[in-house]
């Protein structure tokens, strides 16, 4: 049955709903950028990623475009069947995060150019230490969209969907769809996205946002008064 539009979120002060777009935004540059880092790095992608990365190697397009095609199909699925999953968060994370994976490609070539030479890094060393920041910008963002709290990402929303069509708990479609997600990119090409940051991130990744949702509600919303009942 086809649902209709969430419109609550537009209920609360017009200062709140401004900071949490800001909020999101920026979630979504950082997930573009530590997505992008973890492709360059070749050391392995979450399970997410591996997908997009099997079309970018199955289709010759460029990985930013490749998110765009997954986002824009599973934005299109869930606005038939699921719209009240579908919000400010949600159009931000689905239209922009293919963008700043392409600017993430572009950041990290320029860093590698300028701390290479500087530091006297070897590559595996560089690579090492770009996963890292890779991970910590992707949990981070992802982090910053949750605690927003103004729409979920296509993947958590096509997720919901299946939970309420089949009645079944919602963690059994999120580990299909991560499984899912990790073996048609590996079967469409993305084999060199599967790595040891892909394990690290199934295994840890949960836990380190929820870290994060936690330490951005109590510290930095804190700070700018957007109160933990409005988040």
């Amino acid at each position: 049955m086809m649902s209709g539009f969430d419109t609550s979120v537009f209920s609360q002060p017009k200062s709140n709903l401004l900071k949490k777009v800001i909020f999101a935004f920026l979630g979504v540059i950082l997930m573009g950028i530590g997505i992008a880092f973890n492709a360059c790095a070749n050391l392995g992608s979450d399970p997410i990623s591996v997908f997009s990365y099997g079309i970018h190697s199955f289709g010759g397009v460029n990985l930013g475009t490749a998110f765009n095609v997954t986002n824009y199909t599973l934005l299109f699925i869930v606005l038939i069947f699921g719209r009240r999953y579908i919000n400010i968060g949600t159009l931000i994370h689905a239209l922009f995060l293919g963008a700043f994976v392409n600017l993430g490609g572009d950041l990290y070539a320029g860093v590698k150019i300028l701390f290479l030479p500087l530091t006297g890094f070897n590559d595996i060393v560089f690579r090492i230490a770009m996963a890292v920041v890779a991970c910590f910008l992707l949990f981070f963002g992802t982090a910053l969209l949750i605690a927003a709290n103004i729409g979920l990402d296509v993947w958590t929303g096509l997720a919901m969907l299946l939970r309420d069509q089949t009645h079944k708990e919602y963690k059994f479609f999120r580990v299909a769809i991560d499984v899912f997600s990790l073996m048609a990119g590996f079967f469409l090409g993305g084999r060199p996205a599967i790595g040891v940051t892909t394990v690290l991130a199934a295994l840890f990744g949960g836990p380190i946002i929820q870290s994060f949702v936690n330490l951005i509600k109590k510290s930095i919303f804190s700070v700018i008064k957007l109160k933990n009942n409005d988040i």
